[in-house]
């Protein structure tokens, strides 16, 4: 059979295109043995390879949470496993979806239909960011965001765009390998090679032009390093605020106008705490610099919430802003009267509250918009973000979750995206994974060296820009779903029927 061979080969290029790895390419070939099944493939069967595919499609990407539940969770790593491969049973969903709706136009219109693949991927992947809370992690897109030339695409078409590309290479090889000699093909082929060209060439020319205004503004980031065991253990309060402040004073004389630390920076709540709002202020009197950090916060009409909290120098809370997009089975756990087997992490979460509103924090920085963890890896809510008016992108994690697994770099790379689909400068401040300032061609400008608690910082601008990404958004895909539309609608013959001929 076919199928097994193509499903071995793509999911082991697959997982050689994600980070550790991160051989972008891969990611584009690894769909040219799935497509190349499709021919010839009832459509029941590839409904039943097509879902197991998309599991193990998925598992290939995100089988690194299965030590975070098992460290963190208080959970077996069978448990773990069922969890994750439930997660990843849902998700690979989308990748049978698009599967099944390829095999059906082949079998309609012929292997050339293979040319609809970018269109029928991007509109997937599209739902994979959306349905059920959405989980847009990884894809052949930010594959090819590894290379700086590729990455520029999103200004103009988001990450999509970017899939989009992918997927036409993908589909333009299988072509060459199944019919190089159908006129389909040797008509696709060309304008696919043209179309790579062009984006690349684009990508190289503008990532070597000026930014714009010049990055004047300095900006700190804090890296405390705190291990996720120890990070809420009341014994190591003390210390690990210790160390927090410790390397936010070391900015007393840098004349800093915005100071970011890390989500949940220590494990006091913000608004139950006065002590620790007293220090915080001392900090920001001393060091002249607005302080933004992430906190727990409990508001007084009760509930909790993961919010971002805007400290003056005075001393004097100058904004807040709430989680609007919670995690699901880190900040709150769907269907929790389903999960009972997975008692010990059902459990441990909270039931957090999101928050309502995507407005950007008014600091001496310039207008902020701010993103929790996992956050920044919708793109949608940042855009949103600098619709409302930011200037200056935040991204405040924790990441400690994730050690010595791909995770953090997976995230860093998510992020990137982000500061150049909305040509912002971002500031990255993590607990553990990687800090920094990107600029607005996706570029780590500043950085801390990896591992142990370190402060650090870099410049940027208060952009007022507007990319076509911004301005329009996804309405592009509109297009991707007409020409599925055409494709799938039956042929209509034109002129007067045949006369049958005469016996």
């Amino acid at each position: 059979m076919r199928w097994p061979l193509a499903l071995g080969s793509g999911i082991l290029l697959w997982g050689l295109s994600l980070p550790p790895y991160g051989v972008g390419v891969l990611g584009v070939l690894a769909f040219v043995p799935l497509l190349w099944a499709l021919p010839g493939e009832p459509l029941p069967r590839v409904a039943a390879w097509g879902w197991p595919a998309g599991v193990l499609w998925e598992f290939a990407t995100l089988w690194w949470l299965i030590p975070t539940l098992v460290r963190y969770g208080g959970i077996s790593e069978p448990v773990a496993l069922a969890l994750i491969l439930g997660m990843c049973a849902v998700l690979g969903l989308y990748m049978a979806g698009f599967l099944w709706t390829m095999a059906w136009l082949i079998q309609k219109r012929g292997t050339w239909a293979i040319a609809l693949a970018p269109c029928a991927w991007v509109l997937w992947e599209w739902l994979r960011g959306h349905l059920f809370s959405g989980m847009p992690w990884w894809g052949p897109g930010y594959a090819l965001s590894l290379y700086p030339s590729f990455l520029q695409l999103t200004r103009l078409t988001g990450i999509l765009g970017l899939s989009f590309v992918a997927l036409a290479a993908a589909a333009a090889v299988t072509l060459w390998v199944k019919e190089h000699e159908h006129p389909v093909t040797q008509a696709y082929v060309p304008a696919v090679l043209f179309l790579v060209a062009a984006v690349f060439a684009w990508g190289y020319w503008w990532s070597g032009q000026p930014i714009g205004e010049k990055a004047t503004i300095p900006v700190g980031y804090l890296q405390p390093d705190i291990a996720q065991d120890v990070k809420w253990d009341p014994a190591d309060a003390d210390r690990t605020l210790k160390t927090t402040l410790d390397l936010a004073l070391a900015f007393k004389n840098y004349g800093l106008k915005l100071m970011v630390w890390p989500e949940s920076s220590t494990p006091f709540e913000w608004d139950s705490d006065e002590a620790y709002r007293k220090k915080v202020g001392e900090v920001a009197a001393e060091t002249g610099s607005d302080i933004l950090l992430g906190s727990v916060l409990a508001p007084e009409g009760g509930g909790y919430q993961n919010g971002a909290i805007l400290v003056a120098p005075d001393g004097k809370e100058a904004g807040r802003y709430i989680k609007t997009h919670l995690v699901p089975f880190g900040e709150y756990v769907p269907f929790r009267h389903w999960l009972s087997f997975a008692g010990p992490i059902v459990n441990t979460v909270g039931d957090f509250e999101p928050g309502a509103s995507l407005a950007p924090l008014v600091t001496p920085a310039g207008r902020v918009g701010v993103t929790i963890c996992f956050e920044g890896i919708f793109p949608d809510l940042v855009r949103q973000e600098v619709r409302e008016g930011a200037q200056v992108l935040v991204n405040m994690t924790n990441d400690a979750w994730y050690k010595g697994t791909p995770g953090p770099y997976q995230h860093f790379l998510l992020e990137r995206v982000r500061a150049v689909e909305t040509d912002r400068y971002l500031v990255r401040s993590a607990n553990r994974g990687i800090c920094g300032v990107v600029n607005p061609r996706g570029v780590l400008v500043a950085t801390t060296t990896a591992g142990g608690p370190a402060s650090f910082w870099g410049l940027v601008s208060d952009r007022d820009t507007r990319t076509l990404w911004t301005r329009v958004g996804n309405l592009w895909l509109i297009l991707a779903a007409l020409a599925l539309v055409l494709a799938a609608v039956p042929r209509v013959r034109i002129g007067p029927k045949a006369k049958p001929a005469a016996l």
